[in-house]
């Protein structure tokens, strides 16, 4: 397995949320299993997520559709996210 841990600021948690829970299927479709949403103690528009997806190959795929940069600016994301990419051991 395969995790991935993305950091992004968003213009706006309410709105980031709905967009992101929209994009469910779009994410279990890709083999993406979501294990957290976090925000910021000191800045609720600060997110990171932890996901986990069954391979590298599958990180990649999903990582570059357009559909997920499409989603992420409608979802309002200012910014380059932070990725890390993490194999358990």
């Amino acid at each position: 397995m395969i995790n991935v841990i993305l950091s992004h600021v968003v213009g706006d948690f309410a709105g980031w949320k709905k967009g992101f829970d929209d994009g469910e299927a779009f994410r279990s479709a890709n083999g993406v299993k979501t294990i957290g949403v976090y925000q910021a103690v000191d800045n609720p528009n600060s997110i990171t997520v932890i996901t986990e997806f069954p391979s590298i190959e599958a990180v990649n795929g999903f990582m570059n559709n357009p559909q997920l940069q499409a989603d992420m600016a409608k979802a309002g994301v200012v910014g380059k996210p932070e990725v890390k990419i993490l194999k358990k051991f």
